[in-house]
């Protein structure tokens, strides 16, 4: 029997849940919004008493690169505020998480998009419009193009750290 397709909403509320019971162990209070709050997706107070807020997006890919953002993305970044980005490895093992904080990656998807679209595409055409914004885990091929020096060095210190948002 050929294993059914999750639908993309679960897996959005499998990478919330995880985060949620991740925060949970550490002490923290987690609420998640269940689409209620446009740009949060959890709601979490830390034992010391910070009030933080995540997005969170996920994916079931066990081979995933990165993850799809978009043009909101670029904007609203505060202290209080992080992105939680889930890769779930096909329920096979232990999901992969980064916590980013929205005031790293708010300017750095800005700037990378930016980038992309001075950039020549296909037949040196220009890109076109895009709503779509790409945060990689992984830099491969032309995303090294967009984004800064380091980057593969950046993200690692994002990797499984929730300790920030004490």
């Amino acid at each position: 029997m050929e294993k059914e397709k999750i639908q993309k909403q679960n897996v959005g509320n499998a990478g919330e849940y995880y985060i949620a019971a991740r925060l949970s162990a550490l002490n923290f209070t987690a609420t998640i919004t269940l689409g209620r709050a446009e740009k949060y997706d959890i709601l979490a107070l830390s034992p010391s008493g910070r009030l933080v807020k995540i997005s969170v997006k996920a994916t079931q890919k066990i081979n995933a690169t990165g993850f799809p953002l978009s043009v909101k993305d670029e904007a609203g970044s505060a202290e209080d505020f992080y992105y939680a980005f889930v890769k779930l490895n096909d329920f096979k093992t232990e999901p992969d998480l980064w916590i980013i904080p929205s005031k790293v990656l708010c300017p750095l998807i800005k700037e990378a998009h930016k980038k992309w679209q001075n950039t020549p595409g296909r037949n040196n055409r220009p890109h076109g419009e895009s709503n779509v914004r790409w945060l990689p885990i992984v830099l491969k091929g032309k995303d090294k193009l967009y984004y800064p020096a380091g980057w593969e060095d950046e993200i690692t210190k994002y990797y499984k750290n929730l300790e920030q948002l004490l």
